[in-house]
């Protein structure tokens, strides 16, 4: 009979799980994404991933809502630091891109892959929560008169235009001397102009 585990060894083994999952997902696509091959992945028994998750699908589906938590308390955290609205605003760029760049596989799985298991409670509000720091950072220049705006629309170009230079980034397409941060800073300051209230 297997040793019971005490909840923080089952939780840092249901995220190794989660990482190799991404990481297979990404690299070889869905179909390679087994219970046996996880097992195998992480050195133990082909039942071992049963214990944790039922079937890949909820294995998929715990990737996206723990990835989109860990991405949101990220942007978060950088929009309250210190600062005016712009300020604050580039701090939430850099902290989306030192997560992009350090979790490569489960952020291209939250973005690029369809959505499964969308009425998932845990994922949904994951993906709720995600959608309100999209727009957190647009707000507080908004309540400074910054800019005038849309929220949601606004929040949502800025993301674009990010999400577009983190990829070009991850796939080594962008032009000599340029990283995503630099590409960002100069869509997004014609983003920002545009928005500016009419005086």
């Amino acid at each position: 009979m297997p040793k019971a585990l005490s909840e923080q060894e089952t939780e840092a083994f249901r995220a190794r799980l989660c990482e190799a999952a991404a990481k297979i997902y990404v690299e070889e696509g869905p179909a390679a994404v087994t219970m046996r091959r996880l097992a195998g992945e992480l050195g133990v028994g082909t039942m071992t991933p049963y214990r944790y998750f039922d079937n890949k699908e909820e294995i998929i589906t715990a990737v996206r809502t723990r990835g989109l938590n860990r991405f949101s308390e990220a942007l978060e955290r950088a929009l309250d630091s210190p600062g005016d609205g712009r300020t604050r605003s580039r701090a939430v760029r850099d902290a989306y891109i030192a997560f992009a760049r350090e979790n490569t596989a489960t952020y291209r799985l939250m973005f690029e892959y369809p959505e499964t298991r969308r009425d998932d409670p845990a994922y949904r509000q994951a993906h709720d929560r995600m959608w309100a720091t999209i727009a957190a950072h647009v707000n507080v220049m908004i309540a400074e008169g910054t800019v005038a705006a849309d929220a949601a629309i606004l929040g949502h170009q800025i993301w674009a235009a990010l999400h577009g230079a983190v990829m070009l980034e991850i796939a080594g397409m962008l032009p000599e001397g340029y990283d995503a941060a630099s590409l960002h800073t100069r869509t997004v300051s014609a983003v920002f102009d545009a928005a500016k209230p009419v005086r």
